[in-house]
């Protein structure tokens, strides 16, 4: 095989960056010149161990090719040892060596593979994408394990965490309710910092959060797995949302908001997971109430526009793909006297992630809500983004007419 079939078959589309370590200058020039013509990137060549770990870190090469012996105290296999060891890059060693001990010592040092001298060009490039292609697959398959095992503790934590916070909730209503029964609960005696009902109704709170936040992470955690239970059903938008917004239209009223509804009534139904598209409107709504300033507007509107996307042809035989207008639902909560600055769009629905504090912005909560709506509108196979309009937040939702039209 030639270099021209070589670069053909692999079609190369980005460069490797290769470290050479080789003591003998004739034999460095011969790889440089190889390695080139196959489409690499030699980033140095270096005649010493010591050197090659230094410039190991320096350089952070995808590969290293490492001649075992080399001049001075430490020869190639301690080198790749420490350089694997220290940054996990792959060695493939070039030896005119291959004794029984020597490749004991090799392979005890991760080895990705060999190449004697004299060294040949196809045996190079088959030993470097060989070395490569390994390294990709064992880094891609330990970050599966670091999944699993962050999942599988996740969904147990949140598990075990659950039921001491839910006896706590019924221990809290049964202690409610003796003292309720004794008279206690709303001692005239006791002034309000010190009333009963007081510290109880704080020690829901806690209790309810807690719940909430194991709820949001097992819920994530589900999405993550693709094992969140989607339960479709037909609903009537126009019929729905007004209901839903009547908790906020009141919250906001308290409040000294202004809040709006605009819904068409000739919307076609939706056929989606109804209560995951309330988990995802209630906390847009109630992200609107809490950050809106008094005598500013919230306004929740619905229509329907026509999104270009890529659908399969089944009248083909061949399963052809063409563009074609499908209708999505806009969904879109905006509230005004407030912006969310254009550094802080993009990570928003990051988790963990809260705007830092200003006259707006208040510091609350953990950064997991917004984290968690995206995914559930992406679980619903749409799109959520964030845009200012004047001095307006707004959110908009784009979601299919019919989920198990496109799961079908």
């Amino acid at each position: 095989m030639n270099v021209t079939s070589i670069l053909s078959s692999t079609q190369i589309t980005e460069k490797v960056r290769i470290l050479v370590v080789e003591d003998e200058y004739i034999l460095s020039m011969n790889l440089q010149e190889t390695l080139e013509l196959l489409g690499y990137t030699v980033l140095d060549i270096i005649d010493t161990a010591e050197t090659a770990i230094e410039k190991a870190g320096e350089l952070l090469p995808n590969l290293v090719l490492m001649d075992i012996q080399l001049r001075g105290e430490m020869d190639g296999i301690q080198a790749a040892e420490l350089i694997w060891n220290r940054f996990q890059i792959p060695v493939v060693y070039i030896t005119g060596h291959s004794d029984q001990n020597t490749v004991k010592r090799a392979n005890m040092t991760f080895a990705f593979g060999y190449i004697l001298k004299p060294v040949k060009q196809q045996q190079l490039y088959v030993a470097i994408q060989t070395a490569l292609n390994r390294h990709q697959r064992e880094q891609l398959s330990q970050s599966q394990r670091l999944n699993l095992l962050k999942n599988n503790f996740l969904a147990t934590a949140s598990h075990e965490m659950q039921m001491p916070l839910l006896n706590i909730k019924m221990t809290i209503s049964v202690l409610e309710n003796i003292l309720e029964r004794e008279g206690i609960l709303n001692s005239e005696l006791l002034s309000p910092f010190e009333s009963v009902a007081g510290y109880i109704t704080i020690m829901r709170q806690q209790c309810e959060e807690g719940l909430d936040l194991l709820n949001i992470l097992l819920s994530m955690q589900m999405i993550d797995t693709d094992a969140y239970p989607l339960e479709l059903t037909s609903f009537q938008l126009q019929e729905w949302l007004p209901h839903l917004s009547l908790y906020f239209r009141e919250l906001a009223r308290s409040q000294k908001q202004i809040f709006q509804v605009s819904i068409p009534q000739n919307l076609p139904p939706m056929v989606s997971d109804l209560g995951v598209v309330t988990k995802i409107i209630s906390e847009l709504l109630n992200n609107a109430c809490k950050y809106s300033p008094p005598d500013e507007e919230i306004k929740l509107t619905v229509q329907i526009i026509d999104i270009t996307k890529s659908v399969i042809n089944k009248d083909e035989e061949s399963d052809m793909k063409t563009n074609a207008q499908v209708p999505f639902f806009e969904i879109t909560i905006s509230n005004s006297g407030v912006i969310i600055p254009k550094k802080d769009q993009s990570r928003i629905f990051e988790p963990f992630y809260r705007i830092p504090y200003n006259n707006f912005w208040k510091i609350g909560g953990i950064g997991l809500g917004l984290t968690l709506v995206k995914k559930f509108v992406e679980c619903l196979q749409g799109t959520i983004e964030v845009t200012n309009i004047k001095d307006c937040t707004r959110f908009t939702v784009l979601l299919p007419l019919s989920l198990s039209d496109l799961s079908s």
